[in-house]
């Protein structure tokens, strides 16, 4: 039987799901919008930049002897394919000004009209229970509460879902999806403690191997504080945001030193993060410790998305 504590509770997050569901239509529909405007934007460039191409195109053409309905067919055929030509070259340049800045602006626009709508979930984001961040399993809680007879209390849904393994195949989807994330990203900002618990943070910057993207690799000078802090175990990482406020955040992870060299990681450093390599000297390679950081779950917060993944038990 759920206590009138718990009911509270559950009836808090079914009123966190539905709001959820009502801000992803929100972003659905701001999605649809940017994305036809850029559509728009892109055709109707292609549209203007045709005729005078293909009037270009008459004045250095001669149809010396050519029939009138020849030449027609000739230019309609000509203007069709600057058309198409035009658009692929358009969906190029959208990425760069002035088109980028277009793009933008518009943009902002309908950020604008959509903030206070969005606004009004934002408190909803994150849900604690017991100083524990469950939003993105208050989904299962709400199942297992309604399936399974045998769990009377939230507690026991929770300790129920964190009994169970990690599916072979939810594991590759997180993987998949969390590789997506992780390509935009070089940099994180890591946070340790020391032995008294003093709290430190730095950024670094980390490669992955092996398409793995949960394992993020860096090197530090032997020397440095934060090597004994790492050994230690504390630790915590965030990612800066991008342009679309995406980043990454974990508190969930494992920190340990591997058996590599710098230069065993060092190709990932010139194609990952360019120049890194360059900035140390050779000593200073040699020098270096590598330690790993696997991630055992992470939370993905954008200005569109809120979710978390999970990659083991």
């Amino acid at each position: 039987m759920i206590s009138e504590a718990d009911q509270v509770v559950i009836d808090e997050m079914i009123t966190r799901e539905r709001t959820m569901k009502e801000r992803q239509k929100i972003i659905e529909d701001m999605t649809h919008k940017r994305r036809v405007f850029k559509r728009r934007l892109v055709i109707a460039c292609a549209a203007v930049v045709t005729p005078f191409l293909t009037i270009l195109y008459n004045v250095f053409m001669q149809y010396e002897h050519w029939p009138m309905m020849g030449i027609v067919k000739i230019n309609i055929l000509v203007a069709i394919l600057i058309f198409l030509l035009n658009l692929a070259l358009f969906q190029k340049l959208i990425k760069y000004r002035p088109l980028k800045y277009i793009v933008q602006r518009y943009r902002r626009r309908i950020d604008k009209r959509y903030t206070e709508a969005l606004s009004v979930s934002n408190r909803w984001l994150q849900f604690y229970y017991h100083q524990r961040e469950i939003s993105h399993i208050i989904p299962q809680i709400l199942y297992y509460l309604e399936a399974n007879p045998a769990l009377e209390t939230i507690d026991d849904a929770i300790d129920y879902i964190d009994s169970q393994p990690v599916s072979l195949e939810l594991y590759q989807n997180n993987l998949s999806e969390f590789r997506k994330y992780v390509k935009q990203f070089n940099t994180m900002v890591l946070s340790t403690a020391n032995e008294l618990g003093q709290p430190a943070s730095r950024q670094i910057n980390f490669v992955t191997l092996d398409g793995i993207p949960n394992v993020w690799y860096f090197g530090t000078d032997p020397e440095a504080p934060k090597v004994s802090e790492l050994d230690l175990g504390r630790a915590a990482i965030f990612t800066l945001p991008t342009s679309e406020e995406l980043r990454i955040t974990s508190n969930r992870l494992k920190v340990y030193r591997t058996q590599y060299h710098f230069s065993d990681i060092a190709e990932a450093y010139q194609k990952q993060v360019p120049g890194y390599v360059e900035s140390l000297s050779k000593e200073e390679q040699e020098k270096e410790i590598i330690f790993a950081i696997e991630l055992k779950s992470a939370r993905i917060d954008s200005r569109f998305q809120n979710k978390g993944l999970t990659f083991s038990e």
